[in-house]
């Protein structure tokens, strides 16, 4: 139908400068050209992208200003986000934070502007103390609450804190019940709105999401400033074990 329409709106046209060879091919191949960019631009909206562990991106990384905004494939900032891959560095989630002269936490504009709401601002030190102990394992983040037990809430850019972290990697996961054990509040929500179990459920780790289910965390709940619940979330991102996990626990059909 696009193409029918296309082509009937760009005939007469064409057509009205017959006297004129060079006049109507070049309208007749800038017609073509017309109706391979819609083409084109109708099958690039239908296309689905995932990253290499199978979870669904739920955009497109090759939209226009990705590249503009974030880089080319290959060229990104190792401390912000790769749409290409769906990652985030320490500048955009769980990054060390610049404090004030009374040790507060200074709160203004997102690494590269990602998310839009004013949150922690990156100092450009890395990851966190816990982000980092979470990287090695969870005997490292046992030895760490053991000595700075207040860490177990410790706030680091995109207003990550510990249990968020443990939701952002397969390795990750297995700190959580650690965390949980230590009294962490399960139900913190980082600067877009999401708690620990959305973290999980958007990364497919069913290990982290069973221990913050046993917990209490119900995954249908609605939190406000979430845009989504866990399970809606792990539906869109076609997380399979996740969602395979809820089912087992009871929460998901």
């Amino acid at each position: 139908m696009i193409r029918s329409l296309l082509f009937l709106a760009i005939l007469p046209r064409s057509f009205s400068f017959l006297p004129n060879r060079p006049t109507l091919i070049r309208s007749f191949a800038s017609s073509l050209v017309l109706l391979s960019s819609v083409e084109a631009n109708q099958e690039e909206s239908d296309m689905e992208y995932y990253r290499k562990d199978g979870v669904r991106m739920d955009f497109n990384p090759y939209a226009k200003g990705m590249a503009e905004k974030y880089g080319l494939p290959g060229s990104t900032d190792s401390e912000g986000f790769d749409p290409y891959a769906d990652t985030v560095g320490p500048g955009i989630y769980g990054g060390s934070v610049k404090r004030d002269a009374d040790g507060s936490i200074i709160i203004g504009e997102q690494y590269q502007n990602h998310n839009n709401r004013p949150g922690p601002v990156y100092d450009k030190k890395g990851y966190s103390i816990m982000g980092r102990a979470i990287h090695v394992g969870p005997e490292k983040v046992s030895e760490i609450l053991a000595d700075l037990p207040e860490l177990r809430e410790e706030i680091s850019t995109g207003g990550a804190r510990p249990l968020h972290m443990c939701g952002m990697s397969k390795k990750g996961q297995l700190s959580t019940q650690v965390l949980v054990n230590a009294k962490a509040d399960i139900y913190s929500q980082d600067t877009y709105g999401y708690t620990a179990l959305h973290r999980m459920a958007s990364n497919n780790l069913e290990i982290g999401g069973e221990a913050l289910v046993r917990a209490g965390h119900d995954p249908n709940l609605r939190m406000k400033g979430a845009d989504s619940t866990p399970i809606e979330i792990a539906k869109r991102s076609r997380a399979i074990q996740f969602l395979m996990k809820m089912q087992e626990l009871g929460h998901y059909d």
